[in-house]
Formats: structure tokens, C-alpha cells, sequence
């Protein structure tokens, strides 16, 4: 093992211990996993806001990694669950106005052969659909594109002329254009928002975890970059991409004065701002 992985693996095991550290003793494994899913919810998170939309996904969640400190499904959960009782408090990168939130939400690409992706997110208003994939730790690892030749063969709509397509068909050809950004899965949920939501305005948001100092390791500052670079190659094309980190969108709700929010915002800084510089 080399020495940029151990380094690695020290970054992933100082986060779950730190956050282990606000949970009871004993509910918190060696791994970082807790006993049911119901001991990594916040406060303010009641099952019944998500519960239902979990167990329709592809993925079981709830019974696997969910489970984990470092799961960005439970990190998206306990993050936006208590909006489905106050949507009009909910404002994502300066979109407002949502009439429906969904979690692993489906959205086909049209691909006769393939199964629709998942996305963590989907928020809806009535002119406007914004999806939403959420990153913790997933881009601490290297992930090498993957496409079915279907993708480039029955995409023959409007979307065979975007940047998203083109950034497709660069991925096929250097695969080590990103070495944290999963581009791919990106351009996948691109394709399915683009073909499940053609009549309404569609933003894909990048919405990923950092520490409070993201200096702690390099990798941090590699993944934003790789993110700037894309954000340039896919500029101008439906979906609209839009990168956020949680602590900007934290950032954010601190100007909704809602009682509720203070108090759960107050809840996701204790249990996910994180220092790893450290």
C-alpha cells in the first residue's frame, strides 16, 4: 500500500471518529457504521420524510450504506428529510420556490438497455427541476469512466449536440481526465434529467462534503479543480451544471430565520463540520 493511500485511509478514519465522537458510546462500530439506520439521523429527521423513497431506489440503502458515518445518502437525508415539511423555507444555490422533493429519484436516459439512474435529490417547482448528487468521501477514491456503447449509439436527439455529450465522448477517449471528479456519473444523470424533464428548466447540482479546512490534503484542492475544469467544458449546455459544497449551502440558510432551520443547521455543523487539518 502506498503511502498516499494510507494517508488516505488516515483522512476517512479521523472523519468517522470525530464524528463518532457526538454519538452515544457503542452505536458507532470500528468502521464508522452505526447498528440501524434510524442512530444516523439528526433531530430533526423523521423517518417517514424519506423512509418510503429509500426502499424504492435500486440501491437498499437503508439496510447498507446508509449505515455509515461517511454515507452521502444519510449526509443528504439528514441534510434536506425535514424540508418535505417546510419547502418554502428551502433555497439551493439561490433556487427557491419548490413544490416537491424526492430522494432516489429516477430519471431514465431513454437508453432502451440501461436502468435509469438514481439521483439523491430531485426538487421540483412548477416551471423548473432541480437534481441533485450528493458526494462525501466517494471522491477520496479514483473511479475510472464507464459507458455502455448505448450511450453513444441511441442518444440521437437534441443531446447528441451538447457539451455534455461531447465531454462523453473525451472521457471514452482519456479515461484519466479526472482522477476524483466521477464525470461520468455527472454525464449520465445529465442525460436522464435532459430526457425525463424536456419542457422545464433543469440544473444538475454538484453538491459534495469538504472538511473546514480543506488544505488538510491535496486531494481536496485537486477534486475543485477538476470540478472548475469541468464546469468549463459543459458550460452553456442543458442541464445547467452548478457546483456547491454543503458548507456554502449551510452557508446559505443561515439568512432563513426560520426557528426550525437555526436549530438544524446548528445540528449538521455539530455532526458534519469536520476538521481534518488536524
Amino acid at each position: 500500500m502506498s503511502r498516499k493511500v494510507r494517508s488516505i485511509k488516515s483522512l476517512q478514519e479521523q472523519l468517522s471518529c470525530a464524528m463518532a465522537a457526538g454519538l452515544p458510546d457503542g452505536v458507532v462500530d470500528a468502521c464508522g457504521y452505526v447498528g440501524h439506520f434510524r442512530q444516523n439521523l439528526l433531530p430533526a429527521v423523521l423517518p417517514a420524510d424519506f423512509d418510503s423513497d429509500l426502499r424504492q431506489g435500486d440501491r437498499n440503502e437503508l439496510e447498507s450504506k446508509f449505515l455509515a458515518l461517511h454515507s452521502s445518502s444519510a449526509l443528504a437525508v439528514n441534510c434536506f428529510a425535514p424540508f418535505k415539511r417546510h419547502l418554502f423555507d428551502l433555497e439551493i444555490a439561490g433556487y427557491s420556490g419548490f413544490e416537491s422533493l424526492e430522494f432516489e429519484k429516477k430519471c431514465p436516459t431513454g437508453l432502451h438497455s440501461r436502468r435509469a439512474p438514481n439521483l439523491d435529490v430531485v426538487c421540483q417547482s412548477p416551471d423548473r427541476v432541480l437534481g441533485i448528487e450528493s458526494k462525501f468521501t466517494e471522491y477520496f477514491h479514483k473511479k475510472k469512466p464507464k459507458f455502455s456503447a448505448a450511450y453513444e449509439a441511441e442518444i440521437i436527439d437534441e443531446r447528441r449536440g451538447h457539451a455534455w455529450f461531447r465531454e462523453m465522448v473525451r472521457l471514452q477517449e482519456t479515461p484519466n481526465a479526472y482522477g476524483r471528479l466521477d464525470a461520468a456519473q455527472l454525464i449520465k444523470h445529465a442525460f436522464g434529467l435532459a430526457h425525463s424533464y424536456s419542457g422545464a428548466e433543469v440544473i444538475l447540482v454538484y453538491l459534495y462534503w469538504e472538511p473546514e479546512m480543506p488544505f488538510a490534503h491535496p486531494l481536496f484542492q485537486q477534486h475543485r479543480n477538476e470540478i472548475a475544469e469541468f464546469s468549463d467544458r459543459i458550460a452553456g449546455s442543458g442541464p445547467r451544471f452548478v457546483a456547491l459544497n454543503y458548507q456554502s449551502l449551510w452557508h446559505e440558510w443561515a439568512m432563513v430565520r426560520a426557528n426550525w432551520l437555526v436549530s438544524h443547521r446548528k445540528d449538521l455543523l455539530n455532526r458534519y463540520a469536520v476538521d481534518l487539518s488536524a
